[in-house]
């Protein structure tokens, strides 16, 4: 039997109850629609402040118009491999000298990477460009174009002045996107003198950043660039770092004359390929610069770097406390292992090396193997290694669609066809949740699914879904066509942020992507195209229902899901 329970803001809970067969479509009442909950907040607008200007401060329109031709959209092409995909290189730079054509950005948006162009605001025109320097452990690298028409400079300006609550903007290409104009966000200046993972100098801001700002300046109300965005801080709301600018800049001077300081040729990202790897340890290996110390004892992309020295690195932090002990011309140890072929080896390279490997350097050598579990293609990770079981894997061909309802309801329809689970929500501020009957009350799990959203609205999954008479709660996380993903929690109709909503350029507008909601305790994991996007603590909701999220913003918009499967630790 089906049953219907009408919510009083349009939701509808779809259950069917099947064995083999396909369902029936049946129709049911149709409910009413008012508004969907803030899955995503409104962005508020940016104010000129009120307050009277002395003659050197700008509004915030004068310093956009001023660091406009001064601030470029950078594409970096990197290879695709299992921890990588290809093209997906994307942030922002800053000119400070225009007649030679430099632009410092951060390391992290460059390193490794095959190609490397530049636009200015607005433009669709790219430019080539190429590394002079880059310091791995500082994040920052400075970059040449040759064609310099039209660029300005930025006026690099002193972080020592700045104090806490002064006034700035924040300005970048939050989504990346071709022809994008500038992005102008502004906050405030809430503590400098930073110290915090591999960086020794930061300020710490609330101007909204995302990751397509990295690398882009964060000004003062005089229009100055007192610091270089570099990230947040995940699960601290408005908890934004800039590297200062009194810091950056000798570490700039020296890397436009080509000098490297800390290189060893490694883009790293912190190791969040456990289903592929078969551990948690590590710094996975998303690129390797062409000539450098580390491709010259021949590592490779998406090998996982596990040892610098005979110590354990698991983080940024661990790699530069070691390359920061070292100078130039010095030895280490690598210790590397290859998911591919089950290997430990080991090797050594000359620190800051560039060119011919010398005498001293010692090729990758097998020591030994990793035991690890055989990698999951399509389905994700266990949630408890030793208690995992498959509640449902449901490709939609033929009869593999489990218990997954189909019907219509005033503005909802959900429907099986072409290999796809396709819910559409027609009237504007609707949402859904639906789940079938073989995820039910469950307390620990991970739902995955490729998803692709259509038109404007959000996408996602829902973990521990339950109802209590009119009232429910459900945990929910989602993508949107913006490259945007964020999470929520419904508790007994009551609905609140958990994650904010960010930019990711892990997600593929337009395309489906992989979504993994995990769920274990009080500890939260939302990932999308193995990218974890966030972690949350939270103990409101303990056990439930696991299915698909769907909000509606306008009119007529579908999500399709190719497959969905959930695993349980209990």
């Amino acid at each position: 039997m089906r049953r219907i329970a009408p919510h009083s803001v349009a939701a509808v809970l779809l259950l069917l109850l099947v064995a083999c067969n396909p369902p029936v479509a049946q129709v049911p009442t149709p409910v009413p629609v008012t508004s969907a909950p803030p899955a995503t907040p409104t962005e508020s607008a940016t104010a000129t402040p009120a307050a009277t200007p002395t003659p050197a401060t700008l509004s915030n329109e004068e310093i956009a118009e001023k660091l406009r031709p001064a601030t470029v959209r950078i594409s970096a092409t990197f290879g695709e491999t299992v921890v990588s995909y290809e093209g997906q290189g994307s942030g922002t730079g800053i000119v400070y000298d225009a007649a030679q054509g430099l632009i410092v950005t951060n390391a992290h948006v460059v390193e490794g990477a095959s190609a490397i162009e530049v636009a200015m605001a607005g433009s669709t025109r790219t430019r080539p460009a190429r590394v002079l320097g880059r310091s791995q452990c500082d994040d920052l690298a400075v970059l040449k174009v040759d064609n310099a028409r039209d660029l300005a400079a930025a006026t690099l300006g002193e972080s020592e002045s700045v104090k806490a609550g002064a006034d700035v903007v924040a300005i970048g290409y939050p989504l990346s996107e071709e022809g994008d104009d500038i992005s102008v966000n502004k906050g405030n200046v809430s503590q400098l003198n930073v110290a915090l993972l591999e960086h020794q100098d930061l300020i710490k801001h609330d101007a909204p950043i995302n990751p397509g700002n990295s690398g882009g300046p964060l000004v003062n109300n005089r229009g100055e660039v007192i610091g270089i965005n570099v990230g947040s801080l995940e699960n601290a709301q408005n908890t934004n770092y800039a590297i200062a600018m009194s810091y950056a800049r000798p570490i700039i001077e020296e890397l436009q004359g080509g000098k490297n300081r800390h290189y060893i040729g490694l883009n790293l990202y912190p190791n969040l390929f456990e289903d592929y790897f078969g551990t948690s340890k590590g710094m996975a290996v998303v690129a390797v610069v062409s000539g450098s110390p580390a491709a010259q004892i021949g590592v490779q992309p998406a090998d996982l770097l596990l040892k610098i020295e005979d110590t354990s690195v698991n983080s940024s932090a661990d790699v530069c406390r070691i390359l920061r002990s070292h100078a130039d011309g010095d030895q280490l140890k690598l210790t590397i292992f290859r998911a591919g072929t089950g290997e430990v080896l080991e090797g050594e390279l000359t620190i800051g090396k560039v060119g011919p490997a010398d005498d001293r350097t010692a090729k990758l050598q097998v020591i030994g193997s990793l035991a690890q579990d055989e990698p999951q293609e399509s389905a994700p990770p266990a949630v408890d290694e030793d208690g995992t079981v498959t509640v449902l894997n449901n490709t939609f061909d033929g009869d593999d669609i489990g218990s997954w309802p189909t019907g219509q309801a005033g503005g909802l329809a959900a429907n099986i066809a072409d290999g796809h689970y396709t819910v559409e929500l027609s009237d504007a501020n609707q949402y859904a949740y639906i789940y079938p009957d073989e995820s039910v009350d469950l307390a620990d799990a991970v739902i995955a699914a490729e998803v692709l959203p259509e038109g404007n609205g959000l996408a996602g999954l829902m973990a521990r879904f339950s109802e209590n008479g009119d009232r429910r709660s459900m945990y929910v996380c989602w993508i949107n066509n913006e490259g945007k993903a964020g999470c929520s929690k419904d508790v007994n109709n009551t609905w609140s942020i958990i994650l904010q909503p960010q930019s990711s350029p892990a997600i593929k507008p337009g395309a489906y992507n992989i979504l993994a909601l995990a769920v274990k305790g009080n500890t939260l994991v939302f990932a999308v195209n193995d990218t974890e996007i966030g972690r949350v603590t939270d103990d409101s909701l303990t056990s439930g229902a696991w299915g698909v999220y769907v909000e509606n913003f306008d009119s007529a918009f579908r999500a399709h899901y190719n497959e969905i499967a959930v695993l349980s630790g209990n």
